[in-house]
């Protein structure tokens, strides 16, 4: 038998008391309630009051300076490296910038050398030249420039419309040097040296041009002989020969450019058809 028997079944009567009565177990559960909040405040105050000490011995010290200046020069060698790290970094940079400098401006003048429309065109007068009937060899081999007039000579020499006073601005585009030949029908007009990139102002012509006919080629010379044809005068490299027979007509100023023969309407001729005088 449970000596403590008697108590825990008063003590559980009287809880059932409690539990079955409103008015005392709200009584108990304010009761209740008011001392946990009293302890709670003793709690809190308790541990307001207390500090905490440390105690540091000597052997303590000596440890945290150790690791004080291990950390510090640990520090202090990792911002050198860091250091060292930039400065080459920077090197770098600059050397690719030396590099790649140069190499921007090749290709931008290589783009602008692609892309670029036409070359500069250069407006030169025509001028006729006059030949002396006895010309030594070495006076031959003198360059020929734009405006010249070669083999006037050979044909009679210039013809000058005085009435009609027709202008032909010509351009010449198709890479080569080249001389202009003008004929009215069996009569020549004029001839005309121009280079490449060159614009010349022909005036004093006739109201219709019948027949054109252009030599091109590249390094002139008075002394380079055709053989077919018995003329002296031609380009020493890439010479060709071309006529239009279709005839030009002219009104005040008119313009004509060379850019591409065969797409112009001019068709390739041998050297002895080219200089004969009768058309």
């Amino acid at each position: 038998m449970n000596p403590n028997g008697q108590e825990h079944f008063k003590s559980v009567v009287k809880a059932y008391e409690i539990l079955c009565d409103n008015y005392k177990k709200s009584q108990y559960d304010y009761r209740l309630k008011s001392f946990l909040n009293s302890s709670q405040r003793v709690n809190q105050a308790t541990k307001s009051n207390q500090t905490k000490t440390y105690d540091f011995n000597e052997a303590e010290l000596k440890r945290r300076q150790y690791y004080q200046e291990h950390y510090k020069k640990q520090y202090e060698q990792s911002q050198q490296r860091s250091e060292t790290v930039e400065l080459k970094r920077s090197n770098n940079e600059f050397k690719n910038i030396i590099i790649a400098t140069p190499m921007a401006v090749l290709l931008i003048m290589l783009i602008l050398n692609v892309w670029r429309d036409k070359p500069e065109i250069k407006v030169v007068p025509y001028k006729e030249e006059v030949k002396p009937i006895k010309v030594e060899i070495e006076k031959q081999r003198k360059v020929v420039s734009t405006g010249d007039s070669p083999y006037a000579d050979y044909y009679g020499g210039s013809i000058k419309d005085t009435i009609s006073k027709r202008i032909l601005k010509f351009k010449n585009m198709c890479g080569n040097d080249l001389i202009l030949f003008l004929f009215n029908k069996n009569d020549f007009i004029r001839s005309c040296y121009v280079e490449h990139g060159y614009e010349v102002s022909l005036d004093q012509l006739p109201k219709e041009i019948s027949l054109v006919r252009i030599m091109q080629g590249k390094n002139f010379e008075y002394i380079q002989e055709l053989s077919k044809a018995g003329v002296f005068g031609a380009f020493k490299d890439s010479c060709k020969f071309y006529q239009y027979k279709k005839k030009l007509r002219l009104n005040g100023n008119n313009n004509l450019t060379i850019i591409n023969f065969e797409e112009q309407g001019f068709s390739e001729v041998g050297e002895e058809g080219f200089f004969k005088k009768d058309g």
